[in-house]
């Protein structure tokens, strides 16, 4: 059928969802673990940029960079390989060398314990590239006369990031937060 010839269903979809059993932790879940990629990611995206900008030599910058944005680009499918290469509980490295240390294995695929932590780092990681070049870009765009004088009052370098660096970028972390916040229901 065509999308012409298709039954109009209305809010029929939203009433099926929000009358079943698990309305509540599917929503619960999604903002959660939303606010989990957008406050944890936020801040290893800053902190990542503040060190990025504090290197001096370009090419390592661009280097580290370039290394950051390849998870961005990456697919889900193939994440979920390397996830799975890494977890896996009989070939997975991470379960190789709890073995080595003296410890059991751990099935990381059927406890649900430790899926929260996982689905959140992995989502921070791919998209922790992406975020801190923005970041660093607005780092970069800074006026070095505040760093000067910072550094003719005597700050050290991380009263010049807690006094200058911070305030500085805190509209665009406003901004950026509050599209993510938008974005929520538009889960990945």
């Amino acid at each position: 059928r065509s999308l012409y010839e298709s039954e109009w269903v209305g809010l029929k979809n939203f009433e099926f969802l929000f009358s079943s059993d698990n309305a509540w932790i599917i929503t619960r879940n999604t903002v959660l673990y939303n606010l989990g990629f957008i406050v944890i990611g936020t801040a290893c995206a800053v902190a990542l940029a503040i060190v990025m900008s504090m290197l001096r030599n370009k090419r390592r910058v661009k280097t580290y960079q370039t290394a950051m944005m390849f998870p961005y680009f990456i697919s889900w499918i193939i994440i979920s390989s390397f996830v799975y290469s890494f977890l896996s509980p009989d070939k997975g490295i991470v379960n190789r060398v709890m073995v080595n240390m003296g410890s059991s294995p751990i099935n990381w695929y059927t406890d649900p314990t430790y899926w929260p932590f996982i689905i959140i780092f992995i989502g921070i990681w791919k998209n922790l590239g992406y975020q801190s070049v923005i970041y660093f870009a607005s780092i970069m765009g800074i006026d070095p006369t505040y760093y000067e004088a910072a550094k003719i009052d005597g700050a050290n370098r991380w009263q010049q990031i807690r006094h200058v660096t911070i305030p500085q970028i805190v509209p665009l972390i406003s901004i950026l937060m509050i599209l993510a916040v938008g974005n929520i229901m538009r889960a990945d």
